[in-house]
């Protein structure tokens, strides 16, 4: 089994710690009432989460794309609770695990790896915590990536 199948099946056992987590939080950002500016929830991939934190940020988006705020009590805010980050853990996985298999194969790409799978594991979740009744528009997307992976459709798309 090579350097990289190894990895994918450490990351998905590790994700799916967080299925139970992540649908939880899925369903409430899911079953919302949000503004009526917000037209996507739109879920990014940071490039330095799975090893400090989790690397998934949901923002609020208007029909033009834009981050939308609302203002209160003198400060920016997106109007709904406890956004940003999805979970609040210490880490999806230990950084020891990308050194053990990169010291194995050195061509290996482990934030790639890494965020392929956690897209794929995502949308089971976002299905799992019923996402096809959800109001909006939906998507995740690697950060600065040009495609996204519509929620809604099941497919990847151009931003």
């Amino acid at each position: 089994m090579s350097a990289e199948h190894q990895f994918k099946e450490q990351v998905i056992a590790h994700l799916e710690q967080l299925s139970e987590a992540l649908q939880a939080r899925l369903s409430t950002l899911i079953e919302y009432e949000y503004p009526l500016e917000v037209a996507t929830l739109a879920f990014e991939v940071a490039i330095d989460g799975f090893s400090s934190g989790f690397p998934v940020k949901v923002y609020f988006l208007d029909k033009d794309n834009q981050a939308h705020f609302i203002c209160v009590d003198g400060k920016a805010e997106t109007g709904v609770p406890r956004t940003s980050n999805l979970l609040t853990i210490e880490h999806v996985y230990p950084d020891e695990l990308e050194d053990e298999y990169t010291n194995m194969d050195d061509s290996l790409d482990p934030w790639d790896i890494a965020t392929t799978v956690l897209i794929q594991w995502f949308s089971t979740c976002w299905l799992a915590a019923k996402g096809h009744t959800c109001m909006l528009k939906a998507n995740i997307a690697p950060h600065d990536s040009h495609f996204v992976f519509n929620l809604m459709d099941l497919r990847w798309q151009a931003r």
